[in-house]
């Protein structure tokens, strides 16, 4: 079971690769080409991480996208709620309709402690923990640059 989409997965993809090279600009197509994703969708992807400041990007022969903030400050919740909305942390386990503390479903009670849970732990996990914990050889096997960029 996935609890992100397949657009939050890129997007949490794309920032960790893109942690991989701090200081550059980096191609959305060049991302999705690394990501196996296609470059359109990335790109769509992307925009909506520039609102809230988590990338910034620069226009040009050698544009691309790069990160505005330090991995310690972009938390992996403000990058789903970027991509997913909210709609994850009040949604009924179940997809009921007006599932709530008048008419629960018999998941509510345990599902609304539960995502309350993930929540927390999303929004106080950060890319630079991610970073801590991924080993190279699994960013070399599943993210990084075909041609060799980083």
């Amino acid at each position: 079971m996935k609890l992100v989409s397949q657009g939050a997965q890129y997007a949490i993809s794309a920032i960790i690769a893109l942690s991989k090279s701090p200081q550059k600009v980096i191609a959305a197509s060049e991302l999705a080409r690394s990501l196996n994703c296609p470059a359109a969708y990335l790109s769509q992807i992307l925009s909506k991480l520039k609102q809230p400041g988590i990338l910034n990007s620069q226009r040009g022969l050698n544009g691309g996208v790069y990160l505005a903030k330090e991995l310690h400050e972009i938390s992996v919740y403000e990058v789903v709620a970027a991509i997913d909305g909210e709609a994850f942390f009040s949604a009924c386990f179940m997809g009921i309709e007006g599932c709530g503390h008048i008419e629960p479903c018999p998941f509510h009670t345990f599902w609304s402690a539960e995502r309350e849970k993930i929540k927390e732990w999303l929004q106080s996990t950060t890319f630079a923990d991610a970073d801590h914990l991924m080993t190279q050889a699994w960013f070399d096997q599943r993210l990084s640059f075909t041609n060799g960029v980083h």
